[in-house]
């Protein structure tokens, strides 16, 4: 009676202290919530996502048909990543209407999600100080903590991607089917959201054959397993594919990553993109930490950790090294965070142990937020520019902007063209013929970012000030009139 009241005292004072450390992970996310996708960190990727949730809610409330806001008057149907993020946005903005922390809500509920699974998954190969620790870590990482808050599919591909290997690692440790086809589901979630996740698949294939041997081939339910993980992601993007008009990620694997995936790692550009986003996204602090936890590493008992990091390792060579997008990064961030918290875990055992720990993880969190804000910018001048557009404008008006980055199509609302980036074949490199162009396709106006030009030496702007009404406001603001 005595011991087994104990036992519920403890799991009691465990239950609640987790539960702080998810309200503290969860108010690092709240700051600057309201914030508009156009910050200096991503404003691109998180205004096209953005951007597509509100494609839905005012052309075609289907899934299966995301569309963004260039290049060209809609529909224009892209080849990305299943639209589970942007879906769910879509939904609420129905309900409650546009408004930005309502979207940032989405992806900081899935990265909660992502952090109840790595707390089963740590828990069940780990002690309960550990998997705090473990916890703490992968809730302060700064790329964990901007990504998971920007409006931008990475939270919800973290989310699947847990849930797929604790499910699958409680398959095994069970026998019980219904965790492999559970598993199933979250595998193919997971790479319908990025497809390097597919990673994950050799720590699995491999702890299986070290359960069950060759006996694995005998097991029908693991076909099943693979048939639904790798089908299903397989016909959405044959699907999208086939409905894009702009295929962003077509055949980029044949034509990009197949050809460089042995030899990119080696180039200075990957080394000093690892070298510098690495310390940017997870800290100098808590690297150091898990290159100590790798030879602490116990292979006997930590067998499955140790798979899923060499597979992880081996994604970032074939994969992130030729890529080199910065969010990429944020699919080892769970191994970082068991293993970096290996040897700060013996701490706990000192007589002050959790006061060091403490005050170690506090140096590390305010470090980290300090070094994010900047990331939170809005751009004021971007903003401004897209006001002026919405004011001057009507909502069906076809626009052409001259920035690379769609960000200002996306925050003028407005759908068209960027000018001057020589990208289509079948839009002229002519200046005078590419203007042309855009007009005989129904544009109305060309909007420049406060008088800048992308990619233009002075000859673009000099053509519009000499053929095209000029429509200015006092802050220096103007848009040119092209019809």
């Amino acid at each position: 009676m005595f011991w087994g009241f104990v036992l519920f005292m403890f799991k009691i004072k465990e239950k609640i202290i987790i539960t702080i450390i998810f309200i503290f992970i969860l108010g690092l996310r709240i700051p600057y919530i309201n914030n508009s996708p156009y910050e200096t960190g991503e404003r691109w990727r998180q205004s096209d996502t953005e951007s597509i949730a509100r494609n839905f809610v005012e052309y075609k409330f289907n899934i299966f048909y995301p569309q963004l806001n260039y290049d060209g008057p809609m529909p224009n149907y892209v080849q990305l990543e299943f639209q589970i993020t942007t879906y769910i946005i879509a939904i609420l903005y129905k309900i409650f209407g546009y408004k930005y922390w309502i979207a940032r809500l989405v992806p900081i509920s899935f990265f909660m999600g992502s952090c109840f699974f790595l707390y089963l998954i740590s828990k069940t190969y780990y002690s309960i100080e550990k998997t705090m620790i473990t916890l703490i870590f992968y809730g302060i990482f700064p790329i964990n903590i901007f990504f998971s808050r920007a409006i931008m599919p990475e939270s919800g591909a973290l989310f699947f991607y847990l849930g797929a290997f604790y499910y699958f690692i409680k398959w095994t440790n069970t026998s019980k089917i219904k965790y492999l086809y559970i598993s199933s589901i979250f595998t193919a979630l997971a790479i319908s959201q990025k497809i390097p996740i597919i990673f994950v698949g050799i720590p699995m294939i491999v702890i299986a054959l070290k359960k069950y041997k060759t006996d694995i081939f005998k097991i029908k339910e693991i076909y099943y397993f693979g048939i639904i993980s790798l089908g299903f992601p397989l016909l959405y993007f044959t699907w999208a594919k086939n409905i894009a008009e702009f295929k962003f990620v077509s055949n980029i694997a044949s034509k990009h990553i197949f050809l460089r995936m042995f030899t990119d790692f080696l180039t200075k550009e990957a080394l000093e993109f690892f070298k510098s986003k690495m310390i940017q996204g997870y800290t100098l602090q808590i690297l150091l930490l898990f290159l100590i936890g790798i030879f602490m590493i116990n292979w006997e008992r930590e067998f499955d950790i140790g798979i899923w990091l060499l597979a992880m390792i081996l994604e970032f060579i074939l994969i992130v090294a030729v890529i080199r997008l910065y969010y990429y990064l944020i699919f080892i961030s769970p191994l970082i965070a068991i293993i970096a918290s290996k040897p700060l875990s013996m701490i706990w055992k000192h007589k002050y142990g959790g006061v060091w720990i403490s005050l170690i993880i506090m140096w590390i969190g305010i470090t980290t937020y300090k070094g994010l804000i900047p990331y939170y910018i809005e751009k004021v001048d971007l903003i401004k520019q897209a006001d002026m557009v919405k004011k001057y404008t009507k909502k069906e008006d076809l626009i052409v902007v001259g920035t690379q980055d769609p960000a200002l199509i996306n925050a003028s609302e407005r759908k068209g063209w960027r000018a001057n980036i020589k990208y289509y074949d079948y839009i002229p490199k002519d200046l005078e013929k590419e203007i042309e162009y855009y007009i005989n396709n129904g544009a109305k106006y060309f909007v420049p970012m406060k008088g800048w030009i992308y990619n233009d030496n002075g000859e673009y702007k000099r053509y519009l000030d000499n053929n095209f009404k000029k429509i200015k406001n006092t802050e220096g603001y103007y848009i040119y009139k092209l019809k």
